[in-house]
């Protein structure tokens, strides 16, 4: 059987990815991939495959750059729980040597949150439930820029919640139509 990091089952092992070969910050391979402010793109750890005493491969979920699908390394435990809880994934084509040169700030992305009380979102609430409906009166939906809100999370991991939810459209930066 095959898994990876994150303790996710897949069906076959996929095909062995292009070595990631990592710079060293100050080289001049870093240098010149450095994004337009001068700053150099951060590096990912890359773990490689690991065969288990008992025959089993553990695999480490990899993350892509946006832009040109280049691997770049491991994915992050916040970008492994976005993609759990549906949220869109950060744009990382700053981190990437062929994108970063040119790679836009991270744009805006609308998302849908649940909102009011934690009991009622969570179905136990006492409020009398209209007929023909299956959620109580108090829940509302709001939209929220993913990526600028805070999220961490909820009962048992159950669901996230936001810590900090930033208004739509957001004030950051422009919008993604969507």
């Amino acid at each position: 059987m095959t898994t990876n990091s994150h303790n996710s089952p897949t069906a076959a092992p996929d095909p062995a990815p292009e070595p990631i070969t990592p710079t060293t910050p100050g080289t001049a391979a870093t240098q010149a991939h450095s994004t337009g402010n001068g700053a150099v793109p951060p590096t990912r750890p890359s773990t490689p495959d690991q065969i288990n005493p008992d025959g089993s491969k553990t695999i480490t979920t990899k993350r892509a750059c946006n832009g040109c699908g280049q691997l770049l390394g491991d994915i992050t435990d916040a970008e492994m729980e976005a993609a759990i809880h549906g949220r869109p994934l950060p744009d990382v084509r700053q981190e990437c040597p062929a994108c970063a040169p040119t790679a836009p700030p991270p744009a805006c992305q609308p998302m849908a949150l649940l909102s009011g009380e934690l009991r009622c979102i969570e179905g136990d609430c006492d409020h009398a439930i209209p007929t023909g409906t299956d959620e109580c009166t108090a829940i509302r939906t709001e939209i929220v820029c993913a990526t600028h809100s805070t999220f961490v999370p909820g009962f048992e991991d159950a669901y996230e919640v936001a810590t900090h939810a930033e208004p739509w459209p957001c004030k950051h930066s422009k919008a993604v139509t969507a």
